[in-house]
């Protein structure tokens, strides 16, 4: 079990967050199926009444494991856009708009 993604999935229960956070590790969600489930058979987590959530035992792992991956640097906190970047263009390029494109 990874340690990284045990931690994740610990917080989101913790903080009633979403599992997108795990989606964007990399897992998919029959991976995240098993990791609760296992997360429930090391009695890190309580499912009882349809609902899920952390037992006392999980909030100690959570605060040990926080230790080792809680993000300090707040620039990570919120990921990039990539998508939306355009590419830098070079000093010399000279940008000419459509003459019939203007309206002003």
């Amino acid at each position: 079990m990874n340690e990284k993604h045990l931690y994740t999935l610990l917080n989101v229960v913790k903080n009633n967050g979403d599992i997108k956070r795990l989606t964007r590790e990399g897992l998919s969600f029959q991976e995240i199926a098993e990791l609760s489930n296992q997360a429930i058979k090391d009695k890190l987590l309580i499912y009882q009444e349809n609902s899920i959530s952390i037992s006392e035992s999980g909030k100690e792992l959570a605060n040990q494991l926080s230790e080792k991956f809680k993000i300090l640097d707040k620039d990570k906190w919120i990921d990039k856009e990539k998508e939306s970047r355009i590419p830098k263009l070079s000093k010399d390029f000279i940008f000419l708009p459509n003459q019939n494109e203007i309206h002003f």
